[in-house]
């Protein structure tokens, strides 16, 4: 688990402050296509969104903030998280997420308050296939010293080990040990639903993950296509895609401040996204079927799926936690830092 700093009693002005910690056992990164997520110093889960822009310095002048990282790394400068999206960066979905790691892992590496340098053991970074070898010399590449700048603080950060999971593998354990499935005697499931894509898993009695089984579904990016097929003929232009996102997160359902109001559409397109992603689970699980407990569903667009929870009596279910409102989006980042 991420080293706990004990909280230090009050201390007298002339008293010498103890020497920092630079060390962090593990460090957890989730990249998603709709958010990026950590965990800092402090043990709290950070959430930005998932968008990337360079910048000139001089020209553009980002200013982090709750939401938003700004990293400079030799001649590099870029931004992440809510103020590359308000610049019109781009969305991570767009690109290859592994080759983008190198960038996007900056946001984590963190040291501890007070302190300039952080050292590593164990960088622990999602992926949907751990087995990917191009993937995996990505990630490989992350290993090692870095210096940067992160919101204005000038970092040297020295990662020991590059540690990939599998998409739904923490999630699965995290649950496992936390008795969230009914039964361990039978076999259970994953149902990861972010933006751009969305993954089934299903794991053996004994934990293993049944490969075969992998169904890769679309995410809510395809929800956001088909509601802009329907209200498309309505407009004026087509609509950005990340502002029909956006308005599903906020449950507003709307276009940005242009006024238009797609809760209709979301109705219609969400009841067919969800018959069609049951559709291709069922044909992906067919053998498997009749052996299947419980299919937890987790990710940042869970809750869109409540329907199918309510559809299947139970059988699929929105993972909850009563002190969490995003626990489904976080349980993924929680699992990873006991790996």
């Amino acid at each position: 688990m991420i080293i706990s700093r004990t909280a230090s009693p009050l201390r007298l002005p002339n008293e010498q402050t103890p020497t920092l910690d630079l060390k962090r056992q593990i460090v957890v990164f989730d990249g998603g296509n709709r958010t990026l997520k950590w965990i800092d110093p402090d043990h709290q889960p950070r959430i930005i969104p998932a968008f990337i822009k360079p910048f000139e310095p001089g020209f553009d002048d980002p200013t982090p903030d709750d939401h938003s990282v700004v990293i400079s790394t030799g001649n590099e400068h870029f931004c992440l998280g809510a103020v590359a999206r308000d610049m019109k960066g781009t969305p991570v979905f767009q690109d290859n997420k592994c080759e983008l790691a190198k960038k996007l892992v900056l946001a984590a590496l963190e040291p501890h308050p007070g302190s300039s340098a952080v050292m590593i053991d164990r960088l622990v970074i999602a992926l949907p296939n751990s087995r990917n070898s191009t993937d995996l010399a990505d990630l490989k590449q992350i290993e090692g010293t870095h210096q940067f700048t992160r919101n204005g603080q000038r970092i040297t950060a020295v990662v020991h080990q590059v540690q990939p999971i599998d998409e739904t593998q923490a999630a699965y354990s995290f649950a496992m040990k936390r008795d969230l499935y009914r039964s361990k005697r039978q076999l259970n499931g994953v149902l990861d639903l972010g933006g751009g894509t969305g993954i089934g898993r299903l794991y053996s009695v004994g934990g293993s993950l049944i490969r075969e089984a992998d169904a890769i579904l679309p995410g809510t990016y395809d929800l956001a296509r088909r509601i802009s097929a329907r209200i498309t003929p309505q407009l004026v232009n087509s609509p950005d895609l990340s502002q029909i996102m956006d308005g599903i997160e906020r449950r507003d359902f709307a276009l940005g401040t242009s006024g238009v109001q797609f809760q209709d559409a979301f109705e219609v397109c969400r009841e067919q996204w969800l018959s069609d992603l049951r559709a291709e689970l069922r044909t992906r699980w067919n053998q498997w079927m009749s052996e299947i407990g419980e299919v937890l569903i987790i990710g940042g667009s869970a809750a869109l799926a409540q329907p199918l929870e309510e559809a299947t009596k139970g059988r699929f279910k929105v993972v909850k936690h009563p002190q969490m409102e995003r626990f489904a989006q976080l349980i993924s980042l929680f699992g990873m830092t006991t790996v």
